[in-house]
């Protein structure tokens, strides 16, 4: 990847649904160029064009963050049965006391405290959890860093 890759990926996540054309006077590059570079970057660095929804329009007021240690041997099975849970929006494994962390959507503290007891405590293999309730969204966003590599 070189700048001019970096130039097109930085346009497409301040606004996806620029057109190759208004991209190409932004970043003053001819379209043909733009075009055949996009074809090279979706197969390599833009895994998938998404949406951020607004959760609270949606009626998600509650967002927790839950921390959970797992039996070594049900680890990947933990794994498989959380990232299928509507509620759960992300799954990490993680290394230290715990061994996966999750983000979790409800309208509610009692949906959550229903969707903590009857759905992710029951999975097989989850030995405790920690769950932090998130107060205020202070930067949340889907994009890695692009600055240099130092």
């Amino acid at each position: 990847m070189d700048d001019t890759d970096m130039e097109i990926l930085r346009s497409l996540v301040e606004n996806s649904r620029i057109t190759i054309s208004q991209m190409s006077k932004e970043i003053d590059i001819p379209d043909a160029t733009i075009s055949n570079r996009l074809k090279k970057l979706e197969k390599n660095a833009i895994k998938q064009y998404t949406l951020i929804l607004n959760p609270e329009t949606l009626g998600l007021k509650v967002t927790a963050i839950i921390i959970i240690q797992t039996e070594s041997e049900k680890h990947e099975n933990v794994e498989k049965e959380l990232s299928v849970l509507e509620e759960v929006s992300e799954v990490y494994s993680i290394s230290g006391e715990y061994d996966i962390l999750i983000k979790v959507w409800a309208h509610s503290i009692h949906e959550l405290n229903r969707i903590v007891n009857s759905k992710i405590r029951s999975v097989d293999g989850v030995e405790d959890l920690t769950e932090m309730i998130v107060m205020e969204r202070v930067k949340e966003g889907v994009v890695p860093p692009m600055g240099p590599e130092k």
